[in-house]
């Protein structure tokens, strides 16, 4: 579902630019809506960023596969530190930890992102920075 920017809070409700019956229109059933703070909003940027532009890009460079260049990122900028650590079990009491994006705050995204393109930098890897909104 797209993404609306909210105009105004009025009584503590977001109001949109768009007509929320155009909004709802779109909506699929058992879908629903989320009203994303700031931080959350700018967080959810970041991240549609590194997913988008950042890791498409980097597999476009060079063949590797997006999957490759996520758990290569991830090794190499500081992801053990700033990103979140999710436990996957395998069964049998066997279980395995990833790093994951999801749930990071937008001061770790921020540091995350820019590790990213400081190493881009150093290996001279075509990744473009994000809108300097996103930083925000």
């Amino acid at each position: 579902m797209p993404t609306y920017p909210v105009q105004a809070i009025i009584n503590g409700q977001p109001t949109f630019a768009t007509p929320l019956s155009k909004i709802l229109a779109q909506a699929k059933p058992g879908g629903a809506l989320r009203v994303l703070s700031e931080p959350e909003y700018i967080t959810d940027r970041q991240r549609r960023w590194y997913r988008g532009p950042c890791l498409t890009g980097l597999s476009d460079w060079n063949g590797d596969t997006v999957d490759e260049w996520d758990l290569r990122l991830k090794a190499e900028c500081n992801g053990v530190e700033l990103l979140k650590k999710e436990t996957i079990y395998l069964g049998s009491g066997t279980t395995c930890t990833r790093l994951t994006i999801v749930g990071v705050g937008k001061r770790n995204m921020t540091a995350f992102m820019e590790n990213i393109l400081s190493k881009a930098i150093e290996k001279k890897w075509p990744v473009d920075p994000p809108n300097p909104e996103l930083r925000k």
